[in-house]
Order: structure tokens, then C-alpha cells, then sequence
């Protein structure tokens, strides 16, 4: 049976480390709706995406690798509290796309995106600045089903732990991606899941759904995002 292990990367990791997480996501995200439409299906964006929120999830929060045998294969990557971080928000990202690609992420995907969150959290604007924020959780389709991704999440919410701020966990994608968004300050746990088995998926890992949205874009078919909530978890004494 192979051997599951999770390791933190180091906000110094050296650039073969950056390059290894970024070739798994590219290899999850394949053919991933959600990917070609934050990418307008450029394998280059795809790529710079990728790697602008490793590297600013290891300035502003954490990043895990998923080991199976002592190899990367899985990747967390995380925002700490205090910051709602998002690689579309910079604006050397924004000065290279193209007219319809900013013109898809100011008004269409950033306004959707915050309305499921107010749908999801009424009352609770500030819910992912206030969190620990996931923005991917990945396994290489190959190695898949052996308790990679589990073995990632549950490092995700050992966060969630009194008296530290909420973990989000945002997940976007079609078959083999989890983008993740969570919330420690009353120790919710949330998911923004794009996949029907994904909610089955997040279900079993004790996620209820608390809102979707519909994504469109002339570059993909679209895609719907559920918003999923772990609710506060009993501390043992």
C-alpha cells in the first residue's frame, strides 16, 4: 500500500519545488472548464495563474504538498486571516489579458463570486478575509483514491482549531480540483465546490451546501460553484 504523507512547504522553497506544484495543478486543471474560462484557454495564463498564487500563498499564508512514497502529488494552497488575497487582483495579471477577459473578471466573474458569498454567509461580509483561505486543493488524476486529497484537507483544518480564525476552503473544478475557502473565527470550514461529485465529495468530509451560482464565458460552457460549509466541529477535552 502506498504511503501517504503531507509536507508544508518553506516560504523560501526553492524554485524545482515551485515548478513541481505548479505541473500538478496544470495536470488536474486539464481540460478543466473553469481553468479555460479564468484563462480564456491560454496555456500560458493557465500557467501564470497557477504560479502567481503559489508564490502568494507563500507570502501571505501556506502552501502543502500531498506526498505519496515521498513524491508531491497533491497541493494545498492557503491564505492566512487578515487578507482576502486573490491572483486577479493584481494588477501586473490584469494589465496582460485580453479586452474580454478584464472585462469577464470585473463584471461578471468578481460580482457573481460575491454574491454567492453573501448568499452563502448573510450577514458575514467579511467571511473570507477573516478566514483561512485554500485557494486549491489538487491531486494528480494518477494518483487519485488514495487519501491524497483527504490527507490535504485535513491539514487545511487542523487550523480550525479555538482560538484560531476561520479556514475557507474554495474549490473549483470538474473532476479532479478543489479550489477552498474556510472560516475559523466560529471554526466553519467552507468549500466553493464545481462538481456534483465534489459535493458528494465535501459531504463525506462532514460539508453542507449553503449556496451556487452559475459561471458563463464565451471561452468554456460555463460551470456552476456550490458553496459548502463544515459546520463548527467539538473540541475534545
Amino acid at each position: 500500500m502506498a504511503s501517504v504523507s503531507v509536507r508544508r512547504l518553506a516560504a523560501d522553497a526553492p524554485e524545482e519545488e515551485i515548478d513541481a506544484a505548479v505541473e500538478i495543478l496544470l495536470d488536474a486543471f486539464r481540460d478543466d472548464i473553469g481553468m479555460d474560462s479564468f484563462s480564456g484557454g491560454s496555456p500560458r495564463l493557465q500557467r501564470d495563474i497557477l504560479r502567481r498564487t503559489i508564490r502568494g500563498c507563500l507570502a501571505h499564508g501556506e502552501v502543502y504538498l500531498g506526498l505519496v512514497d515521498g513524491t508531491p502529488r497533491g497541493v494545498a494552497t492557503v491564505v492566512k486571516p487578515g487578507q482576502d488575497w486573490a491572483f486577479y487582483d493584481r494588477d501586473n495579471f490584469t494589465q496582460d489579458l485580453s479586452a474580454y477577459l478584464d472585462q469577464w473578471y470585473n463584471f461578471h466573474y468578481i460580482p457573481t463570486y460575491e454574491e454567492l458569498y453573501r448568499a452563502a454567509f448573510p450577514g458575514a461580509p467579511n467571511m473570507r478575509r477573516n478566514a483561512w483561505n485554500v485557494k486549491f486543493l489538487a491531486v494528480d488524476p494518477n494518483h487519485q483514491r488514495k487519501g491524497v486529497g483527504r490527507a490535504l484537507l485535513a491539514a487545511v483544518c487542523k487550523q480550525v482549531r479555538p482560538p484560531a480564525p476561520p479556514v475557507v476552503v474554495v474549490c473549483r473544478l470538474l473532476r479532479r480540483v478543489a479550489f477552498g475557502q474556510a472560516d475559523a473565527g466560529n471554526q466553519h470550514v467552507t468549500a466553493d465546490v464545481k462538481s456534483p461529485s465534489l459535493v458528494q465529495w465535501f459531504t463525506k468530509s462532514g460539508f453542507a451546501h449553503r449556496a451556487v451560482k452559475n459561471f458563463t464565458s464565451k471561452d468554456s460552457a460555463g460551470f456552476p460553484l456550490w458553496c459548502m460549509a463544515r459546520e463548527p466541529q467539538p473540541t475534545r477535552s
